[in-house]
């Protein structure tokens, strides 16, 4: 059972200042910010960028932020230099002197965009949906529909994929439907290969995320320490958080703690 984080920070300084690597791994959007209307709104506070560039320069730290956003969009609104970020739920990812890209989702590209137009034309009749072709994924965005119209939108998606031979994979987030490739990658996946590839398999990983995709890496990460932001039912995390709010007072304390 997920138990609220600040009241067990304890349990936690004594793994933290044990002298073994860390290896920080944050969502995005729901856990460092606020939900906006539109992606394109949304802007990290200042206090949260200052204590992530805190903790890029510890030595014995990793950062990675890991997103369903692209990952050069991530990284704009992120601007911390020397951190990892992986885009799309991990499909991209680049870190100091390289950028991976996993190759069966490239190969999917073309039939992802004609889709794209396809979900686009269906739902036009839905005030305030709209699809954003992330190149990898999409994002069906109705955070703007009314109430009486979401089961239409849902009837809408789930149509247009059950007419399509294309091997997607829907998933649902914070008012928004996640359509990637199906493909043998996801958030958990793609933390253990940072990981590996940072040549930090045994550094002790601490994740912090808010949606369905960030449960991936939950799973993927049985030693380590867990943490869900917002309702902690139904999840494989350890402890949780409320808000983004209380995401920032985590990471100043954590830059408190690490050596």
């Amino acid at each position: 059972m997920s138990r609220f984080l600040f009241d067990h920070l304890d349990e936690l300084t004594g793994p933290i200042k044990a002298g073994r690597p860390l290896a920080l791994f944050l969502d995005f959007d729901g856990t460092l910010v606020a939900f906006e209307d539109r992606p394109d709104q949304v802007h990290l506070p200042p206090a949260v960028r200052n204590s992530l560039l805190a903790l890029s320069k510890k030595e014995s730290l990793l950062v990675g932020i890991v997103s369903g956003r692209q990952r050069a969009d991530l990284q704009m609104r992120v601007g911390v230099p020397d951190l990892i970020y992986a885009g799309n739920h991990g499909l991209e990812i680049s870190g100091p002197g390289f950028i991976f890209i996993e190759p069966t989702a490239v190969g999917y590209r073309e039939k992802l965009q004609d889709f794209a137009k396809d979900l686009a034309s269906r739902l036009k009749p839905i005030e305030g949906a709209w699809v954003e072709d992330k190149g990898l994924t999409l994002s069906v965005h109705w955070r703007k529909v009314a109430p009486d119209k979401s089961e239409e939108l849902r009837r809408i998606v789930h149509a247009a994929l059950e007419n399509t031979s294309h091997p997607f994979l829907l998933t649902m987030g914070d008012k928004v439907y996640e359509i990637r490739p199906r493909v043998d990658w996801d958030k958990g996946v793609a933390v253990n290969w940072i990981r590996e590839r940072m040549r930090k398999p045994n550094a002790l990983p601490v994740y912090v995320g808010d949606d369905r995709t960030d449960e991936d890496a939950f799973a993927a990460l049985p030693e380590g320490i867990t943490i869900k932001v917002g309702e902690p039912t139904k999840t494989a995390a350890n402890y949780y958080l409320n808000s983004p709010e209380e995401v920032e007072r985590f990471l100043e304390w954590l830059a408190m703690q690490a050596l």
